[in-house]
């Protein structure tokens, strides 16, 4: 009898071994199938974060060609602006030469005419100068308008920077 009860628990214990090991095998198998289905959700989702990535990079290209092709273009506004306001000063210039070249025909000995000749002498020069540096100025302010507006709309169209109303405090 005690053959037979051995034999009996060798089969119990064969048996529970046997379940056991059927039982990791299927834990196994499913952790597989899991691993496999979260590695696939992730892959999805990295492709579908690459892609949108991609088209914002695309964007924000576009954007940045856009945004520098109008600076470009307010560049070359400004430079004709500015070459046309030289041309004006230049001409400015010119016509104060010849006014001041030109001979008087005031009689020699009248000092009160002499002075007055040399203070429209003396203000036209004046004029010519201020008209320059007016010109200049005028030139800086166009350019740091232009870089400004190129900024905001960089900052906007491709940074996508949100920028806020401006209203009227009442």
């Amino acid at each position: 009898m005690s053959t037979r009860l051995i034999a009996i628990a060798l089969a119990v214990c064969a048996a529970i071994v046997g379940v056991k090991a059927w039982e990791a095998h299927l834990i196994s198998k499913g952790d597989a199938r899991g691993a496999a289905r979260v590695q696939a959700d992730w892959n999805a989702q990295e492709n579908a974060r690459s892609a949108a990535t991609a088209r914002d990079n695309a964007t924000k290209f576009r954007n940045a060609e856009r945004t520098a092709y109008e600076d470009a273009k307010r560049e070359a506004a400004r430079l004709a602006r500015d070459a046309a306001a030289a041309s004006v000063v230049r001409g400015l210039r010119d016509e104060i030469a010849r006014l001041n070249q030109r001979s008087h025909p005031y009689p020699a000995g009248d000092t009160g005419i002499a002075a007055c000749t040399r203070e429209a002498t003396v203000a036209r020069e004046l004029f010519g100068e201020s008209s320059s540096a007016y010109q200049e100025l005028a030139s800086e302010a166009d350019q740091l308008r232009d870089q400004v507006i190129g900024l905001q709309d960089f900052a906007r169209s491709v940074c996508r920077a949100p920028f806020p109303t401006l209203e009227r405090a009442q």
